[in-house]
């Protein structure tokens, strides 16, 4: 997208009103017809959007409505925010035995079941495509002195036939006054 510069408004045409409709649509904030004319839809989708940045919901799209705009349509990945964990330390002290990724998943939970103090355990496999899968594995309520909560993402590929685990990250969150109280790679204190 990337017109941070260009200033529009109700009665701007153009490339640019295009591309802002384009990403308001992209959003699910814009069902008008894309095209190239800020008319009244396009205020009112602007408006809601800038409402939900926090913005001054002015239906004026100036540089702060462009850099959130191009921020919300940017791909998030899903490993940004994870410590990365060594794939084989993490296989060894889990005794990961890698079948399928359901088998994976069975493994994790059923080791957690022999901590006190957890509140709650949650585990989910996908299948982004055949040839891949990801586990996210969280635990809330840990009887830690830092460490209130942890999620694990695995990410397992195969090749003919046969499972690998390619990746593993870790978030925490701290108890209070420990450091952060949202999902974050860094380490409690």
């Amino acid at each position: 997208m990337n017109a941070i510069s260009v200033v529009l408004k109700e009665g701007s045409k153009g490339a640019e009103v295009t591309k802002l409709q384009e990403g308001l649509k992209k959003l699910n904030f814009y069902s008008g017809t894309v095209d190239g004319i800020f008319g009244a839809k396009t205020k009112e989708a602007v408006i809601n959007f800038q409402k939900s940045q926090q913005l001054v919901a002015d239906g004026i799209v100036g540089e702060k409505t462009w850099s959130k705009l191009n921020a919300a349509l940017q791909p998030s990945d899903p490993r940004s925010n994870f410590r990365v964990i060594n794939v084989q330390e993490f296989i060894s002290s889990n005794r990961i035995k890698v079948s399928t990724p359901k088998a994976v998943a069975v493994q994790l939970f059923s080791k957690q079941e022999d901590e006190e103090g957890r509140k709650s355990e949650d585990i989910v496999v996908a299948y982004p495509t055949r040839e891949t899968a990801e586990i996210v594995h969280t635990i809330v309520g840990l009887p830690d002195d830092s460490v209130n909560s942890i999620r694990r993402r695995i990410e397992l590929k195969s090749k003919q036939n046969k499972w690998e685990i390619v990746w593993v990250g870790e978030q925490y969150k701290c108890q209070l006054g420990r450091g952060s109280q949202d999902w974050s790679s860094n380490l409690c204190s």
